[in-house]
């Protein structure tokens, strides 16, 4: 009982979150907002996304390969989009939907569970630094447009974090701690879906180091990484300056860039994705040190968010499709 209502919950503390912005912004207001919004624009805004998708879809490919995915590029970006879908719609799942790509990717390629989790590990190191960097650099430049200092003030909790990531990758043991902690999910994963392992028990944790090192040691991967993580994470910053100029107001790329990344911080809430902190955080950061009108900042925040996070699920829902109609037919067999 108590965990079914983890979800309702969740679900509930987002309505919640989502509906509080409208305590203070006349809805009508909005809509009339977005209602007049430049077409061109809002298009432009799902063409970058798809470029996002597209090239952070690839840095989770690349290292797959490493590691024995012989799956294509299309079928690894079809992999991301259902991986997407768990981790931007269930609470937490920052930290554990690992194993449902790597599940995904062995299940037909004939690698092993273990060595596909550390591949997409890796990647999400690779795909979410970003995030930091890109957003430290806005910061940086656009802090002295701010008197008071207050996004220059941030800064030096994103540098460290950075510099934790990256000391925790080149010092891979750490990882290795971790994946001790989760190596139990795991094995509750292949247990479930009853494939035999051709990875004895004993080394299963040895069969992880194993591709750490391996990924760690191409530095061609790694730097085609870091390179398409970073595009892709500029990609996905941009479109909060086109859904600026889709209403006819400015946002600099770097306060895009600034904004984006101190939302990521909403998902300790216990929402799915993060609903309603980040546009709670977004709308208050817009009117705040943007200078723009509450209305204003809400439809820029609500095409924002409708170009990015709900078009993702969308296009994750379209692809996770096939899976659930395999699901419902094991279901009928049984």
């Amino acid at each position: 009982m108590r965990n079914n209502l983890k979800p309702v919950l969740s679900v509930a503390a987002a309505i919640s979150a989502f509906g509080a912005i409208f305590l203070f912004v006349d809805l009508s207001a909005v809509l009339d907002v977005m209602g007049d919004s430049d077409r061109r624009y809002v298009y432009l805004l799902f063409v970058s996304m798809s470029v996002a998708i597209g090239m952070r879809g690839y840095v989770y490919v690349r290292l797959l390969n490493l590691v024995g995915y012989n799956g294509g590029m299309f079928r690894g970006l079809w992999l991301f989009l259902i991986y997407s879908v768990f981790r931007y719609t269930l609470p937490y799942a920052m930290a554990g939907t690992q194993t449902v790509m790597a599940y995904l990717s062995s299940r037909d390629d004939r690698i092993e569970i273990e060595h596909a989790f550390g591949a997409v590990l890796v990647a999400d190191i690779l795909v979410y630094v970003p995030h930091f960097t890109l957003g430290g650099v806005g910061i940086l430049v656009y802090s002295g447009n701010v008197p008071n200092g207050t996004l220059l003030s941030a800064g030096i909790p994103v540098a460290a974090l950075v510099a934790v990531l990256g000391v925790g990758y080149y010092q891979r043991w750490v990882v290795y701690r971790v994946f001790e902690r989760v190596s139990a999910v795991v094995n509750a994963v292949r247990s479930r879906i009853g494939r035999p392992s051709n990875v004895k028990e004993k080394s299963r944790v040895s069969a992880f180091y194993d591709s750490i090192d391996r990924i760690s040691s191409s530095r061609r991967a790694t730097a085609s990484g870091l390179v398409f993580g970073h595009l892709g994470m500029l990609f996905l910053m941009i479109p909060l300056t086109i859904a600026g100029h889709a209403v006819g107001v400015r946002i600099p790329i770097a306060l895009s860039a600034g904004i984006v990344m101190i939302t990521k911080f909403s998902g300790v809430l216990p929402t799915p994705g993060g609903v309603g902190g980040i546009e709670a955080i977004m709308v208050a950061m817009l009117v705040t040190i943007g200078d723009i009108g509450s209305a204003t900042a809400t439809a820029v925040t609500l095409l924002y968010r409708l170009s990015t996070y709900w078009y993702l699920i969308l296009l994750g829902g379209i692809a996770t499709t096939p899976l659930l109609r395999e699901r419902l037919r094991t279901d009928r067999r049984v």
